[in-house]
C-alpha cells in the first residue's frame, strides 16, 4: 500500500473519532447539568457510552496508524513535533476514559468521585484533541500537501 494513502487514513480516522468524541462530551455535559447543576435535561446514557467508546477506540487505533504512517513515510515520528508529543499525552487519557466509563456503565450506582474523575479526564482529553486538530492541520499542510 502506498505510504501517502496510509498517511491520509490517519487524519480521516481522527476526524471521525473527534466528531464522535465531542458528541459524547456534549452528552456528558448534559449529565453534569443533570447531576451537579440540578437542571432538568435528558441524558442519553446509551448514546453517550456508544459514541464515547467509538471515539476512544478510534483515537487509540488512530494513534497507532499515525505512528506507523510517520515512520513508514518519513522514517521518524519526531518531525511532527507538538503533534506527536500531545498524542502521547492523549493515550493514557483514552485508557483512563475507557476504564472509568466501563466501570460506571457495567456497575451502575450513585457515585461521588468516579464520575467526576471521568468527566475531568475527558474534558482534558477533548482540550488536547483540540490541540491535535490544530497541529494536525499543520502536519497536513507541511507534509502531505507538498
Amino acid at each position: 500500500m502506498d505510504t501517502r494513502l496510509i498517511m491520509w487514513i490517519h487524519p480521516f480516522m481522527q476526524t471521525v473519532a473527534t466528531i464522535a468524541g465531542f458528541a459524547a462530551m456534549y452528552w456528558g455535559f448534559r449529565r453534569f447539568q443533570m447531576l451537579h447543576l440540578k437542571q432538568k435535561v435528558l441524558f442519553p446514557w446509551k448514546s453517550h457510552v456508544r459514541w464515547g467508546t467509538v471515539a476512544l477506540l478510534l483515537w487509540a487505533v488512530g494513534l497507532g496508524v499515525g505512528l506507523f504512517a510517520a515512520h513508514a513515510g518519513w522514517g521518524s515520528i519526531l518531525l511532527t513535533q507538538v503533534h506527536y508529543m500531545v498524542a502521547f499525552a492523549v493515550a493514557p487519557l483514552c485508557v483512563t476514559a475507557y476504564a472509568t466509563g466501563y466501570v460506571m456503565d457495567k456497575y451502575k450506582k450513585k457515585r461521588t468521585v468516579l464520575n467526576v474523575v471521568h468527566g475531568l479526564n475527558n474534558l482534558l482529553l477533548c482540550l488536547l484533541i483540540c490541540i491535535q486538530v490544530v497541529t494536525g492541520v499543520w502536519v497536513i499542510k507541511v507534509f502531505l500537501m507538498y
